[in-house]
């Protein structure tokens, strides 16, 4: 039986236009994310760096951003954790 994946929240913008969401899963709680503007437009397709744009490209992408996260950062740590193109 496959475990189940990521579920991510609903994305919101900081005030240096990263997009800030949270990843759950059971088994291991609530961890906190930032996706910088420019890796939101270079490797998940934002044309710009418009609040539409940023938020179309996260919704888009969402499933993509779960497998990264289960992969690359199901960890439980008490700080945000940027996302950089390489993870992408």
């Amino acid at each position: 039986m496959s475990q189940p994946t990521a579920h991510l929240t609903e994305p919101i913008l900081s005030a240096d236009s990263s997009v800030w969401f949270s990843a759950y899963r059971f088994g291991w709680g609530y961890c906190a994310y930032s996706l910088p503007c420019e890796v939101v437009c270079e490797k998940l397709g934002a044309t710009d760096e418009s609040p539409k744009q940023l938020m179309l490209a996260f919704a888009l992408n969402k499933s993509r951003l779960a497998r990264v996260i289960e992969h690359r950062y199901p960890l439980l740590v008490n700080e945000r954790i940027t996302l950089a193109a390489t993870d992408l």
